[in-house]
């Protein structure tokens, strides 16, 4: 019989994180599910007790809330899995995030969908929700927009969130699970993911459902989205970098500096468009992104956790 764990990193966002579990709670033809809640704020504790409260108000699914007191993603996110593996019952894992939604069919459009491709893990997109009018420059630039593929096998994904996996491929992959040098600058999912895809393990996407997420104003200004992108071009070089050998590097150090030149070459192509200059410039900040992290050097987002 199919049971499902949710699995749910928290820190500091109690409101959202009831908005989450409301939104679990009516979903509809879905099989029983466990949410586990991963508290990583040893001091306030805010995730267990809106859990708790909601518990105690009646929640129809079984609730496990507990506090990480090391401070880190990768931490909260290694526990969430060794939680989720202790549920006998289950026999699949999906994950999402304190600041997400999802529609009342997600769960089971998602698993009939991961059935039907014959996948250890399938995801599907998460639409941004802003609280005003999108930014000036979101249609130009990837940082808000959903990831966009056909439905079916895929040779790769990108976010752990709205996806939903077998429970034998996280009871095969060696703790830790989620590389804890990667805590404080992100990038965890895409180092899982690159780890799996070397092992030949198979990915599914489906768009038949979607889970949502909440956009704060201060994620809004260009400034912002410049940061975010040089991170995505940092973090995706130091994942690379940590999972390759001599030659690789040779070819990953090769590589970023034709791309970082190209870019560079080009961007003065663009200024007559508005939408160009944009995307040019978000080429630009990713490939200097990408140096950084070919010479060590990271942007700590997630260093007050």
């Amino acid at each position: 019989m199919t049971h499902v764990v949710i699995a749910v990193p928290t820190y500091r966002r109690p409101d959202q994180l009831r908005k989450l579990l409301d939104s679990l709670a009516v979903q509809v033809d879905a099989p029983p599910m466990t949410v586990v809640i991963a508290d990583n704020d040893r001091v306030r504790h805010e995730g267990v007790a809106m859990a708790e409260a909601m518990l105690a108000a009646g929640y129809p699914h079984a609730i496990d809330a507990f506090v990480v007191d090391t401070p880190g993603l990768c931490h909260a996110r290694n526990a969430l899995v060794d939680h989720a593996l202790a549920v006998d019952a289950a026999t699949h894992v999906a994950m999402l995030d304190d600041d997400q939604w999802v529609a009342p069919d997600w769960l089971a459009r998602l698993l009939a969908a991961h059935r039907r491709h014959g996948a250890d893990i399938t995801g599907a997109p998460v639409r941004y929700q802003f609280d005003g009018a999108p930014p000036h420059w979101n249609d130009a630039l990837f940082v808000f927009q959903p990831e966009s593929r056909d439905d079916g096998p895929t040779s790769m994904l990108f976010s752990l969130t709205s996806a939903v996996a077998d429970r034998r491929l996280w009871e095969t992959t060696p703790a830790p699970r989620f590389d804890t040098r990667l805590n404080q600058i992100g990038g965890e999912d895409l180092d899982l993911y690159t780890r799996w895809a070397a092992e030949g393990r198979r990915f599914g996407w489906t768009n038949t459902t979607d889970v949502f997420e909440a956009v704060p104003a201060d994620r809004t200004t260009l400034r912002w989205a410049w940061r975010r992108i040089w991170r995505v071009g940092n973090t995706d070089t130091i994942v690379a970098w940590n999972r390759s050998g001599g030659a690789r590097r040779v070819k990953l150090v090769a590589r970023t500096l034709a791309m970082t030149g190209a870019a560079l070459l080009l961007w003065p192509l663009s200024v007559l468009s508005r939408r160009r200059r944009l995307r040019a410039t978000g080429r630009v900040i990713r490939q200097f992104g990408r140096i950084a992290g070919l010479s060590g050097h990271a942007f700590k987002e997630y260093a007050g956790g």
